[in-house]
């Protein structure tokens, strides 16, 4: 790649040398003229311009770079210091390393001075020699960085539901002439068929693409996501509709470093559909904004955001855009930008065609401008801090409690403003059975960026703790849901040993459960962050049920069939010889073949299962093995009684006789009393089921997102456990396992 680098390098300036070599002939050929004429006429000034500007077609071609010309011939008219400006321009110039290439133009130019007395005060018609002298001076400018070493530019484009117009803004940015740049696309619970559209860039290795699952109403996460993954130094905005011209890049490089600014934006073109009403603007219409100062943003909004770029560490040490501001959000941006010092420039530049359409954002916000103008004012003063992107290590997508707590933190993470990913040991990619806001993304995944930038690197069971060396993280903790050397036999001594070095691994720990922080403590001494689990009360809650219910108690029995500690064999044989109709849930294996049951349910998503709780009188769960033990508090949300045997965490909630029934664990004679005592007492029912709804208010999901924010924020851990409260012991605890 370095050799045809330099290849290239080397042809540009051989073709480059060539073009001076007939520029110097031409400027021969004007030296001649002068000799010959003592008075120069209006019309062969005319014709002498025009053989210049053919020249400088030559050299702009390629690139375009009429632009800068024609902007900078603007300036001269325009402004009072353009030629002192100019002039510290050539002078810049003369520093570079083409300069050495150009001593026989020197040499040209001195000598028509000298001939035609260029400078001198006279009334005779002269040739405008300093307009050659800019206009070459512009262009070798303009030339100069081409030669060199280009710096690195990241351009961000937030997404929802653009099809046509995202593509061809994508295009806009991937035929920029300036070609050292990774465009980042960050979807916003985008629809299928823009989704279509992006998958078409995921593998050009210019391109960046993450997802987002549930849509946010703006463009500050994709855009603050954006500005996280950019590795450019430099950092330019793009919207989802708009093209960018092709310059655009090339020219804001060139001005941040001309003019040694720490922003830039520039002019924009107005495309216009007939879908929105702006009478004031005409189709092409060519807007260029002023520069202003901190006094004017104020007032107004100058910059276009799709014409802005900003050096990317700036914007990362402001804390990019802030999420509670759900308009103005960019105006607000540039504010503390200028408020922290640094510099904005305009450039007289067109950098974009602005599609003007009746699907444009800001028309969401048009009634409440002023509200989020003055949010802006009151805001920028204060400092941003962009929050950490965290990911958890995940065994697998498929249904489960321990996938669901997590699912749960993902989400709420990122409605708090949270970059959150979830990396799958099992090369998966979908999650279906749940919602999910967050990307999920294979461990063996070719696309390394994904698991660059990460912060908080989580393993989330035994056989994900072996990745946490494998991928680079400020931090690396353990998030422990249970004892899981309880997973296997006796016999499977190797994976119970695997198991138990991972909770002696130098990580930091947090756990779901009291009972849990209280053995890491007393087993491995370790002090783990507690972090209780919670209930979604969108997804669990009474409905109307899907069969209604008949005289006889309808007992749901649920867990994965396959899994031997789930307890669901114990289940079936407490209720199998009452007269009760029985309901089945398995996420994983289905009833033996001698099993009767009236309704089987398998691999529910868990969207569904308030309607199937809401449809019965029970739950039954006899597991022997629990972290946390989420179906109970699902259960109490729908008015479903749970009658539960005595695993580890049921009593994080659960109070016998007042909000659930509890026996001991494999006593499937008791549970048969216990669903008895329920049948036979109306009275009961009615108590535990008022009471499990009073429970429920008491496990808010955002109350236990409050705790992960301490870990998060890695404040000092609480102990929640009283050390007069009953040891757990794996010892004890599998010799109890086994013998019932």
């Amino acid at each position: 790649m370095g050799k045809e680098f330099v290849k290239e390098e080397k042809s540009k300036r051989t073709r480059y040398y060539q073009d001076i070599t007939d520029l110097r002939l031409q400027l021969l050929k004007i030296t001649k003229q002068f000799r010959d004429h003592t008075e120069i006429t209006e019309k062969t000034n005319k014709l002498l311009i025009k053989n210049i500007t053919g020249i400088e077609r030559i050299h702009t071609q390629q690139a375009e770079k009429e632009y800068i010309l024609g902007e900078d011939l603007r300036r001269v008219e325009e402004e009072n210091k353009n030629l002192r400006r100019e002039l510290e321009e050539f002078n810049s110039f003369k520093k570079g390393a083409i300069w050495r290439y150009l001593g026989k133009y020197r040499r040209f130019k001195s000598f028509i001075k000298e001939k035609t007395g260029v400078g001198k005060r006279t009334n005779g018609p002269k040739l405008s020699i300093r307009r050659i002298k800019n206009s070459l001076t512009t262009k070798m400018f303009n030339l100069y960085p081409l030669s060199r070493g280009t710096e690195k530019v990241s351009v961000g484009i937030p997404v929802w539901d653009r099809t046509k117009e995202l593509e061809e803004s994508i295009e806009s940015i991937l035929h920029q002439t300036y070609k050292n740049i990774e465009l980042i696309i960050v979807t916003d619970g985008s629809p299928p068929e823009t989704l279509r559209v992006v998958k078409k860039y995921e593998d050009d290795p210019r391109v960046k693409v993450f997802y987002y699952y549930d849509n946010s109403g703006n463009a500050v996460r994709g855009r603050n996501k954006a500005i996280r993954e950019a590795t450019g130094k430099y950092f330019a905005f793009q919207d989802s509709d708009d093209i960018a011209d092709r310059n655009r890049i090339r020219n804001s490089v060139k001005y941040i470093k001309k003019y040694k600014v720490d922003g830039v934006y520039g002019g924009w073109r107005a495309k216009l559909d007939g879908s929105r009403d702006v009478s004031e603007i005409k189709n092409g219409q060519e807007i260029l904004s002023p520069d202003c100062d901190l006094k004017m943003m104020k007032k107004i909004c100058v910059p276009c955001q799709s014409t802005v770029m900003v050096e990317t560490k700036i914007l990362k040490e402001l804390g990019g855009l802030k999420t509670s501001m759900r308009y103005r959000e960019d105006h607000e941006l540039w504010l503390r930008f200028m408020n922290n010092g640094y510099k904005f420039l305009a450039i007289p530049e067109i950098l974009t065609t602005l599609r003007l359409h009746k699907g444009n954002a800001e028309l969401l916000f048009k009634n409440e401008d002023k509200k989020w103008e003055k949010e802006a004012i009151k805001e920028y003063k204060k400092p941003n801090k962009m929050k950490p992107k965290i990911a958890y290590i995940i065994p697998s997508t498929g249904i489960g409690g321990g996938l669901a707590v997590i699912i749960q933190h993902a989400n709420r993470l990122i409605k708090r403003g949270y970059d959150v990913l979830l990396i799958s040991a099992d090369g998966t990619d979908q999650i279906t059975w749940i919602q999910c806001s967050a990307q999920v993304v294979p461990i063996n995944s070719t696309k390394k960026y994904y698991f660059e930038n990460i912060d908080l690197l989580i393993a989330t069971f035994y056989d994900t703790v072996q990745f946490l060396e494998d991928i680079p993280s400020e931090r690396k903790l353990y998030f422990v849901q249970s004892d899981e050397r309880r997973f296997f036999k006796e016999d499977q001594k190797e994976l119970i040993e695997r198991v138990q070095a991972t909770y002696e691994a130098d990580y930091e720990f947090f756990t779901e459960a009291i009972w849990i922080q209280k053995w890491l403590k007393e087993e491995f001494d370790k002090d783990a962050y507690y972090v209780p689990n919670g209930l979604d009360i969108e997804i669990f809650h009474k409905t109307k049920p899907i069969e209604e219910k008949n005289e006889k108690l309808r007992v749901l029995i649920e867990g994965p069939i396959d899994i031997w500690f789930k307890g669901m064999h114990d289940a079936y044989a407490a209720v199998r010889n009452l007269d009760v109709e029985l309901w089945i849930i398995s996420s994983a294996g289905q009833p033996p073949s001698y099993w009767k049951y009236d309704r089987f349910f398998e691999k529910v998503p868990m969207a569904k299962m308030k309607e199937i709780y809401s449809s019965c009188d029970v739950l039954l769960k006899m597991s022997r093995v629990e972290g946390f033990f989420g179906p109970p508090l699902e259960a109490m949300a729908c008015g479903c009684i749970p009658v539960v045997s005595k695993v580890t965490g049921y009593d994080e909630y659960i109070v016998d006789g007042e909000n659930a029934l509890v026996v001991e664990m494999g006593d499937t004679r008791g549970a048969e009393k216990a669903i008895q005592e329920l049948i036979d007492k109306p009275k009961l029912r009615d108590k535990l089921i008022r009471n499990g709804m009073k429970t429920v208010k008491e496990w808010s999901w955002e109350k236990s997102i409050d705790y992960l924010e301490k870990v998060i924020k890695k404040e000092k851990i609480e102990e929640h456990f009283n050390m007069k409260d009953n040891s757990y012991s794996y010892e004890k605890e599998r010799e109890r396992i086994s013998r019932n």
